[in-house]
């Protein structure tokens, strides 16, 4: 989470402003607006801090143990955090719960398991990024099932999640359950919110530029080469839907960077040191590569 930063900033800002303006009415304008000046700067402060606090408030608070078994259960990468970890991990679940709004079809209510689960895909994806953040508030909608190209409902049907450049997140509410069943490199709600963060530059291209790509030497080159073997079935740990396009790689390699991140380092040591680096963490132990902020 970027709340630490931004408190910094805002505050940073805020004293700026505060200054210059001061200095400002001071120069050029009547003795009274050298008071009103700073004071204006404060207020400026004070609303644009308001979401910080509210965040760092929500951490603070400790979550209910019922969630901590169920994401003990149903989470392995919870599983793997130490307590620090944990702790971090459950306080981005509250934060994102907090912040999204997780409903079913005509605004029915969501279990809350359900949300948890697609909560905690939140938290894996940014656990070893907490300069990043889901600054984008979007709608969830969690459908009973899966649905077709025509929104029409059922079991038999393929699409399980969609998520576009606007509008919210749609989630097949029997599939997010399915993808903490077990650890077999699907899971619905880290495939569709890898969209999210590729969408994050306006594009769902499999690169998305509000990363430090230049980190990652020979990205789109990498994406190329696995593209052409998922579509000669030679993808090795990645599966046949990631050959559609480099966005459904990118998004099926972060299901199993996450989900079979051993397989992954065994079979395709390339492709999970670029993930390794670009999410800043080790899956398989929660272990971050690299202390930021």
């Amino acid at each position: 989470m970027l709340a630490r930063v931004a408190v910094r900033l805002h505050r940073t800002i805020g004293a700026i402003v505060a200054v210059l303006v001061a200095a400002l009415v001071v120069a050029v304008a009547p003795w009274w607006l050298a008071v009103v000046g700073p004071l204006l700067g404060i207020a400026w402060q004070r609303v644009a801090l308001a979401p910080v606090r509210r965040r760092e408030k929500i951490a603070a608070t400790p979550v209910p143990a019922a969630w901590r078994e169920l994401l003990d259960r149903r989470v392995a990468f919870y599983r793997r955090l130490g307590p620090e970890g944990r702790r971090r991990f459950e306080a981005d679940v509250a934060v994102f719960l907090a912040e999204h709004p997780i409903y079913g079809p005509q605004r029915a209510e969501v279990p809350e398991d359900v949300k948890l689960m697609i909560a905690a895909g939140a938290a894996m994806l940014l656990h070893g990024r907490p300069d990043w953040e889901w600054e984008k508030i979007r709608d969830i909608v969690v459908h009973p099932t899966q649905w077709d190209h025509d929104g029409v409902p059922g079991d038999h049907h393929a699409i399980a999640g969609q998520v576009h450049a606007q509008g919210p997140v749609l989630l097949s509410r029997k599939q997010i359950k399915f993808g903490y069943r077990k650890s077999d490199g699907e899971n619905v709600v880290v495939h569709e919110l890898a969209h999210v963060l590729d969408l994050a530059d306006g594009s769902a291209d499999g690169s998305p530029d509000m990363f430090a790509w230049t980190a990652i030497p020979g990205w789109d080159a990498l994406v190329k080469s696995r593209l052409k073997a998922v579509r000669r079935g030679q993808g090795g740990p990645l599966r046949a839907y990631a050959g559609t396009g480099p966005e459904e790689l990118f998004a099926v390699a972060v299901e199993v960077f996450f989900e079979q991140p051993e397989r992954l380092r065994k079979q395709d040591p390339e492709l999970y040191e670029a993930l390794a680096t670009l999410f800043n963490l080790d899956p398989d132990t929660g272990a971050i590569r690299r202390p930021i902020g």
